[in-house]
């Protein structure tokens, strides 16, 4: 029987840390090369129950991956939590007076590459003022890829047990976050208001709703006050049984130094989460090379962020024999002309892009020529994203136009890139490119 399973990252304060570069093995098998999401959560996983997964965790300092816990899957559908502040704050010493400072708690963040202060502030409900001044930085650019970074979280937006027990009244502003969620069949108003923490009244008002009537695959915005999968009325009723005192996490853990150097962690729980990268496109990052994973992850999930957009990698590495097989089309087999490169002139080849097309809203995906037209005025708008964190697009080509293009920025020549991979025994992944 086969364990549905994620890992949830906590730092010292409970506070789900994002950016985390880590790695999933079984044995001697790499599963998964991940960064965290916002909420602090790895990719989901499915391996037969009793697998020990080692979590490896990327040093601040020497960027490698170390083992640092063992998991045994256990149950249908876990999510596994990992509060350990010496592995994922190491040589981060958080004393009481950075724990509590004033009207704040402190929370934690780690620089990912292309990241800037003022956008970590703006995400985070800060100012970039603050973020110098509680970090002792000399500017605004002195951050770094790796660098822990001190954030500050208002004490009245953390949940006690006295606020639980009070009625809770919601405000909204112009000030409040918002996203867009897609309405599942059976959804309600009602539902939908329940499980995002807003009003029906609040939903009408946004959506400019004169009825309560919705239809499946809908967009709605909502206020973005917790991340929450919408689900079913029956799944509710499920959900109920999960959250009883009984199914509450429990982490167990054998912590002897003497034993192990990574001990083996049991979560017993069960829940849900909204994923921004899926498991089929996980399964196209997991074959391309190291130095882009992470890129095409954050570009995935800023499109979805930004435009609400869901991309799906449908093309990722090719062999020199299936390049070669792709020109022929137009030339010495049916079908049109797609591409100018021969084997070993793409940088498909050498698994550094990736070609993506966006979910329409019926949830399919529109590969035909009549759906060309909305295709690419859709790639072009989101085009932007992945130009920021130092992908190039396709779209920008003088010869033939690729619009689903997205590769890293290696600065290399065709024929380097062929003399790179032959150098390191005909396997593009062992190539490593001197890039930012």
């Amino acid at each position: 029987m086969d364990c549905l399973a994620n890992i949830k990252f906590l730092d010292a304060l409970d506070q789900p840390i994002n950016a985390l570069a880590h790695q999933l093995w079984v044995g001697s098998l790499l599963i998964s090369d991940h960064i965290t999401l916002d909420n602090g959560e790895s990719v989901w996983i499915k391996r037969p129950i009793g697998t020990i997964i080692d979590v490896k965790i990327r040093s601040l300092v020497s960027a490698e991956y170390k083992s640092k816990v063992k998991i045994q899957l256990i149950g249908d559908k876990t999510t596994f939590i990992v509060r350990s502040p010496k592995v994922l704050l190491k040589g981060v010493n958080l004393s009481a007076k950075d724990v509590v400072t004033g009207t704040y708690l402190r929370s934690t963040y780690i620089v990912a590459e292309g990241d800037y202060l003022s956008r970590i502030a703006n995400d985070n409900d800060t100012t970039t003022i603050v973020l110098v001044t509680i970090n002792n930085l000399k500017s605004e650019t002195d951050i770094h890829p790796g660098q822990v970074l001190k954030i500050p979280i208002k004490k009245n937006e953390i949940s006690t047990s006295q606020s639980e027990n009070k009625p809770k009244v919601k405000k909204s502003n112009q000030q409040e976050k918002i996203k867009v969620i897609v309405v599942q069949q059976k959804d309600n108003l009602p539902l939908i208001a329940k499980l995002t923490d807003n009003t029906v009244d609040e939903i009408k008002k946004l959506n400019n709703l004169g009825s309560g009537k919705l239809i499946q695959n809908q967009k709605l915005t909502v206020y973005d006050r917790k991340v929450t999968r919408i689900v079913s009325e029956s799944q509710v009723e499920n959900k109920k049984e999960e959250n009883k005192p009984t199914s509450q996490l429990i982490v167990k853990q054998d912590a002897s130094k003497n034993k192990e150097e990574a001990p083996v962690a049991k979560v017993e729980s069960s829940t849900t989460v909204l994923l921004k990268v899926s498991q089929r496109n996980e399964k196209s990052i997991a074959r391309l090379h190291p130095q882009v994973r992470g890129l095409i992850r954050r570009f995935i999930n800023d499109v979805y962020i930004k435009h609400q957009v869901q991309l799906v990698i449908v093309q990722d590495y090719r062999t020199y024999a299936q390049q070669d097989a792709l020109y022929a089309k137009g030339r010495t087999t049916s079908g049109s002309i797609v591409t100018n490169a021969k084997g070993g002139q793409s940088n498909h080849n050498f698994a550094l892009a990736v070609d993506v097309f966006p979910l329409w809203n019926d949830g399919k995906l529109h590969m035909d020529a009549k759906s060309d037209k909305k295709n690419i005025e859709i790639l072009r708008k989101i085009s932007s994203v992945g130009k920021s964190i130092g992908l190039e697009w396709g779209g920008d080509w003088k010869s033939i136009v690729d619009n689903p293009h997205f590769q890293l920025k290696t600065g290399k020549t065709m024929s380097q890139l062929r003399a790179l991979t032959e150098s390191a025994g005909g396997n593009p992944l062992k190539v490593k490119y001197d890039v930012e």
